[in-house]
C-alpha cells in the first residue's frame, strides 16, 4: 500500500485491525478526500471519508457510513487481494460518482440491488 499511495499511512488499532488513512482526489476539479480504511482480518476492507464528510443520503452507503464499492456476490475479498489495486482505485470512482450524484441527483456508477449491511466475508 505504502508503495503505491505514499501519502497513506497505516496502524494497528486497539482491536488488532489495519487502519490505513490517507487523501484521494478523484478530478483536478474535485476536493482532496481524507479516507480511512478498516481492515479487520476475517471481513472485507471498510472505507470512510472523514473529509469533506459525505451526505448520508449519498446512495451507496452502508448504515455504519462505510462505502458500498463492489457487488459482493460478484467479488469477494480474500487475503490475497491488494487494498492498493482494488479497494483504493473503487474508493475513488465511488468519489467520482458521487460528486456527479450531488450535482445530477443521478448515480453514474455500477448498481445492483443489495444488503444494506456490510459483507462480512472470510479471508
Amino acid at each position: 500500500m505504502k508503495r503505491a499511495f505514499p501519502a497513506f499511512d497505516g496502524k494497528v488499532g486497539r482491536r488488532g485491525e489495519v487502519i490505513w488513512k490517507g487523501t484521494l482526489q478523484p478530478t483536478p476539479e474535485s476536493p482532496v478526500y481524507r479516507i480511512r480504511i478498516v481492515h479487520s482480518r476475517g471481513t472485507a476492507p471498510r472505507v470512510f471519508v472523514e473529509y469533506p464528510v459525505e451526505s448520508r443520503e449519498a446512495p451507496h452507503l452502508y448504515p455504519d457510513g462505510s462505502l458500498c464499492l463492489y457487488r459482493p456476490g460478484e467479488w469477494r475479498w480474500n487475503s490475497s487481494a491488494s487494498l492498493a489495486e482494488t479497494i483504493v482505485p473503487w474508493a475513488a470512482l465511488w468519489l467520482y460518482y458521487y460528486e456527479a450524484w450531488q450535482v445530477t441527483g443521478v448515480w453514474y456508477g455500477p448498481e445492483a440491488p443489495h444488503s444494506p449491511t456490510h459483507p462480512k466475508e472470510s479471508e
